[in-house]
């Protein structure tokens, strides 16, 4: 019998099935809840993996104060690097915004900045729209996920707070 405050949900426990990316075990609501619309074909596509990341404004501020070029250089590619914008506010909020959007994307590919997955694999792009591209270890990473590296990003400050959440999409 289905549960008439949620439609389409069955009342009874539920069933777990292997129909799954690399025949992984995935209980049937979490195809329901990690779907993603606007797919190239207008669709619902699964997303295979989710990341969520906050950066405080101040730690990227003192950050690069302390570090400057160096710091960048670490983070970004010479490409990415360039697109920052040179007055200091504006520099920091860029900054936080892609460290946010990169650590998402880390998240969400599960291996953090390990197993051949480095910072510069991951371009942000803070938009709008806000875009991540994956390059490198991160690519080969997603493909071990079911993914060919195609994800969806949210940037934004709110506060002295940088949040990024990237969904890496089937």
């Amino acid at each position: 019998m289905g549960d008439p405050r949620r439609p389409g949900l069955r009342a009874s426990a539920p069933r777990i099935i292997r129909s799954a990316p690399r025949g992984r075990d995935v209980h049937p609501l979490t195809l329901r809840v990690l779907s993603c619309r606007g797919g190239p074909s207008g669709g619902t596509r699964l997303v295979v993996g989710l990341g969520i990341d906050i950066v405080e404004l101040e730690r990227v501020a003192r950050s690069l104060e302390r570090w400057g070029g160096r710091l960048v250089a670490k983070l970004m590619d010479p490409e990415e690097a360039a697109r920052l914008p040179a007055g200091p506010a504006e520099r920091v909020r860029a900054l936080a915004l892609a460290i946010a959007g990169k650590e998402a994307a880390s998240k969400a590919l599960g291996t953090g900045w390990s197993r051949g997955v480095h910072w510069r694999d991951v371009d942000v792009r803070p938009g709008p729209p806000a875009a991540v591209r994956l390059g490198g270890g991160a690519v080969v990473a997603a493909r071990r996920l079911g993914s060919r590296g195609e994800a969806r990003a949210w940037l934004e400050v709110r506060g002295p707070l940088a949040v990024g959440e990237v969904r890496l999409l089937a």
